[in-house]
């Protein structure tokens, strides 16, 4: 019987890919994007289905790409309102 890092115990590869799939997936589920592409980094490792994998990981990383855009678009107009606010708060 084989065994993972959190001390379950699979029969086989394919339980464990499961495993490991099934947690990528319910971090995808509610958007938590980088502990779920750590999850499926893990499930890589086992090579089974690889194309399935690094499409999951491919679509955390886009996601995350997407995210870094938005945070720096809200940064940037954030920056704009209190400039703007400092400026006309002087006169």
């Amino acid at each position: 019987m084989e065994h993972n890092s959190s001390g379950k115990q699979f029969n086989s590869v394919d339980d464990e890919f499961k495993d490991l799939m099934d947690h990528g997936d319910n971090f995808l589920k509610i958007e938590l994007l980088r502990p779920a592409r750590d999850w499926y980094k893990k499930a890589l490792e086992l090579n089974l289905d690889t194309d399935k994998v690094k499409q999951r990981i491919d679509e955390c990383d886009k996601l995350l790409a997407f995210e870094r855009k938005v945070i720096r678009m809200i940064i940037a107009i954030a920056t704009v309102v209190v400039v703007t606010l400092i400026l006309f708060s002087n006169h």
